[in-house]
C-alpha cells in the first residue's frame, strides 16, 4: 500500500455524509475494519509523512491526523517498531486537541490490554508523564491509564502520587486509573499502597485494587 492509497483509506474513515440505519454499512465503518487488517511496518514512514504534512489546526487536518493515528496505533499493536513508537510518543507533545490526545493515549493502553506489549525500557515517556498531570480531566485520566504500558520508576512515581492522596472522593477517578495502571507496572513494594483501597466504599476502586495486587503477585510469583 502506497501513500496515495493510505490517503484514500483515511478519507474513507472520515466519511460522514452517509445515512444508513445499520452502521456496518457505512464507508467509514468498512474503512476502519480495513485499517485493522494492516500489518506492514513499512507503512510507518508513510503515515509519519501524512501526519507531518497535515500538522495544522484546521478541522480537516485534525481529522486526517486522527485517522492516521488510528492506523499508526493499530500497526504498533501488531507490528511494533521502537522508532515508530518514539515518533508516536513525541507527537503527544505536539497535539493539543484533547480528543486526539485521548485517542492516542487509548492506543498506548491498548497495546498492553490487547496484546501485552509495553513501551521498551529507556524510551522517552515524558509526554505521557506530563499529560498524567494535565489540567484537563479527560486527558489526565487517559494518561494515567496509559501508564499501564510504561514500566519504570517514573511511571510508578506518578501513580504513587495519586494513590497517596487522602481525599478519595476528590481523586476517585485518578485512583481508579492508577489502580489499573499498577496492574501492568506495579512492584511488590507498591502492594501496601493498594491494600488501603481494599476497604473502599467505591466498588470500582476496591475491585481494581484487588486486581492490581493479584497481577503484581502473579507477575512476581509471590
Amino acid at each position: 500500500m502506497g501513500k496515495d492509497r493510505l490517503l484514500e483509506l483515511i478519507a474513507k474513515i472520515n466519511t460522514t455524509d452517509e445515512h444508513f440505519i445499520v452502521s456496518t454499512e457505512t464507508t467509514s465503518w468498512k474503512a476502519y475494519r480495513e485499517a485493522e487488517t494492516l500489518t506492514d511496518p513499512g507503512l510507518f514512514p508513510l503515515l509519519q509523512e501524512i501526519i507531518e504534512e497535515h500538522d495544522g489546526k484546521k478541522e480537516d487536518e485534525c481529522e486526517i491526523r486522527k485517522a492516521a493515528y488510528f492506523i499508526f496505533g493499530h500497526l504498533l499493536q501488531v507490528s511494533f517498531k521502537e522508532d515508530a513508537c518514539a515518533f508516536f510518543l513525541r507527537r503527544l507533545n505536539t497535539e493539543s486537541d484533547e480528543y486526539i490526545l485521548g485517542d492516542m493515549l487509548d492506543w498506548v493502553h491498548d497495546w498492553w490490554r490487547l496484546s501485552g506489549k509495553t513501551i521498551p525500557t529507556g524510551s522517552d515517556i515524558s509526554s505521557i508523564l506530563t499529560l498524567a498531570k494535565d489540567i484537563r480531566d479527560s486527558v489526565r485520566h487517559k494518561a494515567i491509564y496509559a501508564l499501564v504500558a510504561c514500566p519504570g520508576e517514573e511511571s510508578r512515581d506518578i501513580l504513587r502520587y495519586y494513590l497517596l492522596q487522602d481525599d478519595e472522593k476528590a481523586y476517585q477517578y485518578e485512583i481508579y486509573y492508577a489502580n489499573i495502571a499498577m496492574q501492568g507496572v506495579g512492584e511488590p513494594e507498591d502492594v501496601p499502597l493498594l491494600e488501603r483501597f481494599l476497604k473502599s466504599r467505591r466498588p470500582d476502586i476496591k475491585l481494581t485494587a484487588q486486581y492490581a495486587i493479584q497481577y503484581i503477585q502473579e507477575r512476581n510469583r509471590l
